[in-house]
């Protein structure tokens, strides 16, 4: 069945692991404690061929529930999960999957993906365990570089908003455009153009719909147009990123997307 309790149950499973210092004793939650951002979950998601390469070594509350999703329903993981793209591991993107199908707002229920923010931009997730009236219960990866249960007021500014996956007997939307399929043990090759002013089409839409999703703006701090086409106000997005990107780096801020921008927006945590 791909329903909510399966994976609320692989995930309150997980309270307690501890990342790890090094590539050493990934499966022991307890043993190698340390910073360093190892787990066993960036190790089996890269096995599975979820992602565009090994996340390990990179922050970890998105790959933590993208394993649960995974371990939970496995082939059908993803689609659950409305990824219909094979960048998944960072919190911005995820949410994104969600508002590209419709199925993203502020009222949770149980088994839903909960989204973080801070300063107006996504930094954080989780699993949506418990709700009541006036609280929510999560598990989260990553928290205190472990996995943990948490829980918050439902008004909570913390809390940006919910996904809800496609567990079964739900409809979904169409997948996001400029994006092929994904599906667990078959790894997707996207290449991924550079980008600037006077462009348009299915990466430009992509691009527009990761800024929003991790709370970029245009030039005048409205919200950022979704509509495929980069002009100035899709520019200013992107120099804001490049600024919180490359804090040191003054010549990363002219407005384009090429490797490194792309490469630092999808990895963002």
């Amino acid at each position: 069945m791909l329903d909510a309790e399966k994976l609320i149950a692989v995930a309150k499973g997980e309270i307690g692991y501890r990342e790890k210092g090094s590539n050493k004793d990934l499966d022991d939650p307890a043993a190698n404690a340390g910073g360093a951002n190892w787990t066993k979950y960036a190790r089996d998601l890269a096995a599975a061929g979820y992602y565009n390469g090994n996340k390990n070594g990179f922050e970890w509350c998105d790959v933590f529930t993208d394993w649960c999703f995974y371990k939970a329903f496995g082939p059908d993981a993803q689609r659950v999960q409305c990824q219909t793209g094979p960048l998944g591991a960072a919190v911005p993107f995820s949410a994104g999957y969600y508002q590209a199908l419709g199925r993203y707002d502020r009222t949770p229920r149980r088994g839903d993906q909960v989204f973080f923010q801070e300063n107006g931009a996504l930094v954080h997730t989780g699993i949506v365990t418990e709700v009541t009236a006036g609280r929510i219960a999560t598990v989260e990866g990553n928290a205190g570089n472990r996995v943990a249960d948490r829980s918050y007021a439902r008004t909570d500014a913390y809390i940006a908003g919910f996904g809800h996956p496609l567990y079964e007997g739900e409809e979904g939307g169409a997948p996001a455009a400029g994006f092929p399929a994904a599906r667990v043990g078959a790894p997707l090759s996207v290449t991924l153009n550079l980008l600037r002013q006077g462009h348009s089409g299915p990466q430009v839409l992509a691009l527009q719909r990761l800024l929003a999703a991790a709370g970029y703006t245009d030039g005048a701090d409205r919200p950022l147009q979704t509509d495929g086409a980069f002009g100035p106000a899709t520019a200013a997005a992107v120099i804001k990123a490049q600024k919180r990107l490359f804090p040191t780096e003054p010549a990363q801020w002219d407005g384009q997307v090429g490797k490194r921008t792309w490469s630092a927006l999808l990895q963002a945590e």
